[in-house]
């Protein structure tokens, strides 16, 4: 829905932290399922909040099989709008995805993500969430960018 896509701008923006090019494409892979009706390889999940006044996306997952692996999926995308950040929102989002992820088959889940410090709380809920750091790929994202891969086994 076009909401949807509202949605998911403001939330990535509201966090301070993704480059314009990033939220164009969190919004292409959104295009993507609302064009492939809930078909497409891109998955969402939204957290709400509702109250008497409104009604509001604040954050969501992105998330996918990964096509060559038998049982692999990437999460592409978890973002909680700034104001809403240790709401518990992102966790909930994890969690539920990890249970899609198992009950579609899945066994193992990467997440990557910049070695910048103001991704670090990233990577720190990553492993709070029992992800390990398996890999860094050195100058990926930019010179002294380094791409951080993270994985958990989930059965």
């Amino acid at each position: 829905m076009h909401s949807d896509i509202d949605s998911v701008r403001q939330i990535l923006d509201s966090t301070g932290v993704f480059h314009p090019r990033e939220v164009a494409v969190a919004l292409e892979l959104l295009d993507d399922n609302l064009a492939k009706k809930g078909q497409s390889e891109y998955n969402f999940i939204f957290a709400d909040i509702v109250n008497t006044i409104q009604q509001a996306a604040i954050g969501y997952i992105c998330y996918g099989p990964i096509t060559m692996t038998e049982s692999g999926y990437d999460i592409y995308w978890i973002a909680v709008r700034r104001d809403m950040q240790r709401s518990g929102a992102a966790s909930l989002l994890i969690e539920e995805a990890q249970r899609r992820i198992t009950e579609a088959g899945g066994k193992f889940v990467y997440i990557e993500t910049s070695t910048k410090d103001i991704y670090k709380p990233a990577r720190e809920f990553y492993i709070k969430h029992g992800f390990l750091c398996t890999a860094t790929v050195p100058h990926y994202y930019a010179e002294n960018d380094n791409k951080a891969v993270f994985m958990k086994i989930v059965r």
